[in-house]
């Protein structure tokens, strides 16, 4: 093993690095947080990575994806073709299964069946639903990042971490996932339809896209991959959701009794002498 991962080898040793090494992971949904996820995965030296989306780049992508070019052709650059890119400039022998195709196909249920942990990197309650069954089905390690901001007077931002790795969890047992959601964006055409023409939904409002930025994706990703790097050293396994938040107030975001910067977060758990308070901050443990 190369002097490339000394440093990552002082943290988890070189009995982890070699698990990274033999380590295939998935990741379903290469955009604005996929893409992260996909070169830290690379940096980090897992060895086969399976990338699933069945989307082209689109121009509003540009401002947050890790790994595109201003010459990318728009349309006509499939997500997947960046998410191998990216890792093709990292390190050339990682292996790359594409997918091209939606979560629900064949190819995609093959790739994720033969992965040893699944990334989720959806923006769909129905894709989550899916991807949450499968992964509890197939006793899959699986950990399902979201991102959010919420505009306001401040807006406020965040997105969380949900670790799923003994087959013990889920999504919907955590109160994360919004089942009335899923079931809407699962429907068959016709029922569809029928619930339009009953309620008046409006698809339009339903698919409107919401704001999103690097940073924050970029934040949220890094919970989840080093979520991901504890459990497949063996450093630590966890089960549960851990997250970030918080609001712009004059540039920067404090607790009104603390003239210090401070993260918020969604779970009690110590790991690395950092302890995660309830709705606290990072405190030394």
């Amino acid at each position: 093993m190369t002097d490339r991962f000394d440093r990552s080898i002082r943290f988890f040793g070189r009995e982890g690095q070699e698990k990274l090494a033999a380590c295939r992971a998935a990741v379903v949904g290469v955009g604005g947080l996929g893409t992260h996820v996909v070169q830290q995965l690379a940096h980090l030296g897992v060895g086969a990575l399976v990338l699933i989306d069945s989307e082209d780049l689109d121009t509003t992508n540009l401002n947050r994806y890790v790994g595109t070019r201003h010459d990318d052709r728009i349309p006509g650059t499939p997500k997947v073709d960046i998410g191998e890119r990216t890792v093709a400039g990292i390190d050339p022998t990682i292996r790359i299964r594409k997918v091209r195709d939606s979560l629900v196909s064949i190819d995609a249920y093959d790739g994720l069946i033969g992965s040893d942990c699944i990334f989720g990197c959806l923006d769909s309650e129905g894709a989550r639903l899916v991807l949450n069954e499968l992964c509890s089905a197939y006793a899959r390690p699986y950990i399902d990042l979201a991102s959010d901001i919420l505009p306001g007077n401040p807006p406020s931002y965040g997105g969380r971490a949900c670790t799923n790795w003994d087959g013990e969890g889920c999504l919907v047992c955590w109160g994360v996932l919004d089942i009335a959601e899923a079931q809407r964006e699962l429907e068959d055409p016709e029922a569809r339809k029928n619930r339009q023409a009953i309620y008046g939904v409006d698809r339009a409002d339903l698919e409107e896209a919401g704001p999103s930025v690097v940073s924050v994706n970029g934040v949220v990703a890094s919970l989840g991959v080093t979520e991901f790097m504890l459990g497949v050293t063996e450093s630590a396994r966890l089960r549960g959701c851990s997250g970030t938040a918080g609001t712009w107030a004059a540039g920067c975001r404090r607790r009104a009794t603390s003239p210090r910067p401070v993260v918020t977060t969604a779970r009690v758990s110590v790991v690395g002498g950092l302890q995660r308070t309830s709705r606290g901050t990072f405190e030394p443990a």
